[in-house]
C-alpha cells in the first residue's frame, strides 16, 4: 500500500527529533576511551622524567671483563707477549780456549757477520776467513767473529781462539827474554799491527763507511803512530777500506808492507798518518 505524503512527513519529523541523540551517543562512544585515560592520569600521575627513564628496548647483556681474568687452565699454556729467546748453552765469553795449533793474527769484527774477517795463521800459511769458513789444517768451522776472539766448531764442540793469545810462546821457558823494540817486532811480524788496535766497522745502512780505531791491549803503537781514539780509517796505502774486497786485500798484504800510510777522518777532517816498519 503506498505511503502517503503525510506519512513520510511524520517519519522525517521523527528522525529529526532523534538525530541529536544519535550524534550525542556517537560522541560519547568516541570520548569514553580518552576520558578513561585522562581519569587514569589524574588518579595515578606519572612524571615525564619517569617516562623518559624507561628504556624503549632491553639493554644488551653486559659482556664480562676479560682483560684481567686469567683462565684456570689452558691446553697449551699461556702465550707470553715477548717470549724469551732460547738461551745458548754457554756464553761465547765462556767458551774454552782452543788447543789447536792456530794463531789469530788479526780480525775485523762487524755487527754484520758477512762483513767480519779473521786472519788465521798456521805455520807459514796465513789466510783471511769469514764466518762459515774452515780453518787451515783442521776441520774447524768458524762460528763467530768477536772483537777479541773467534769461535770455532771443532769435533762437535765450541772452542775459542783469542786474538792476544800467542800459542807459539812456550810457558815452560825458565825466564822470558826481553821484548824487542816495537818496530822490530812489527818488522818480524807486521800482521801483529792489528793486536795494537781495536777496529770496529762503521756502517751507514748497508754501506761500509770505514773502520773506527781505538787503542788495543798494548796502546804503545797507537800513541807512537799519532792516532787518536775514535779515528775513522778510510784508506790504507791508498787502498779504500770502505770496499770490503779491497779491505780484505789490504789485510792480506799487510805482512809485506814496510811503509804504512793510514788515511783517517777526524772531526770532519782527513789526516794521513805515515809510519815505517823498516830498519830503525
Amino acid at each position: 500500500m503506498p505511503i502517503s505524503v503525510m506519512g513520510l512527513t511524520n517519519i522525517n519529523k521523527g528522525i529529526i527529533k532523534l538525530l541529536p541523540r544519535i550524534v550525542t551517543l556517537i560522541i560519547l562512544i568516541t570520548a569514553i576511551p580518552q576520558l578513561a585515560k585522562l581519569t587514569w592520569r589524574v588518579v595515578f600521575p606519572v612524571s615525564s622524567e619517569d617516562i623518559s627513564a624507561l628504556p624503549l628496548t632491553a639493554p644488551p647483556a653486559a659482556e664480562p671483563e676479560l682483560k684481567n681474568v686469567r683462565p684456570a687452565f689452558t691446553l697449551f699454556g699461556l702465550a707470553t707477549k715477548n717470549p724469551p729467546a732460547p738461551a745458548e748453552a754457554t756464553s761465547l765469553d765462556q767458551v774454552p780456549v782452543s788447543s789447536l795449533k792456530l794463531r789469530l793474527a788479526g780480525l775485523l769484527a762487524s755487527s754484520n757477520p758477512a762483513r767480519s774477517i779473521a786472519i788465521i795463521e798456521k805455520g807459514n800459511q796465513q789466510v783471511s776467513l769469514s764466518v762459515g769458513d774452515t780453518t787451515p789444517g783442521y776441520d774447524a768451522q768458524i762460528a763467530a767473529i768477536l772483537p777479541d776472539r773467534i769461535i770455532v766448531n771443532y769435533q762437535g764442540r765450541q772452542e775459542a781462539i783469542l786474538l792476544f793469545n800467542d800459542t807459539r810462546a812456550s810457558s815452560s821457558s825458565p825466564a822470558a827474554a826481553p821484548r824487542p823494540p816495537l818496530m822490530k817486532r812489527l818488522r818480524e811480524q807486521p800482521q801483529n799491527i792489528l793486536t795494537y788496535l781495536t777496529i770496529s766497522p762503521v756502517l751507514s745502512g748497508d754501506k761500509l763507511q770505514g773502520y773506527r780505531l781505538n787503542p788495543g791491549k798494548d796502546a804503545s803503537l797507537f800513541r807512537q803512530a799519532g792516532l787518536q781514539a775514535n779515528d775513522l780509517a778510510i784508506a790504507l796505502n791508498g787502498i779504500d777500506l770502505r770496499d770490503q774486497e779491497q779491505a780484505q786485500q789490504a789485510l792480506q798484504n799487510l805482512a809485506d808492507m814496510t811503509e804504512i800510510t793510514l788515511t783517517v777522518e777526524r772531526e770532519g777532517q782527513r789526516h794521513d798518518i805515515a809510519f815505517s816498519l823498516g830498519d830503525e
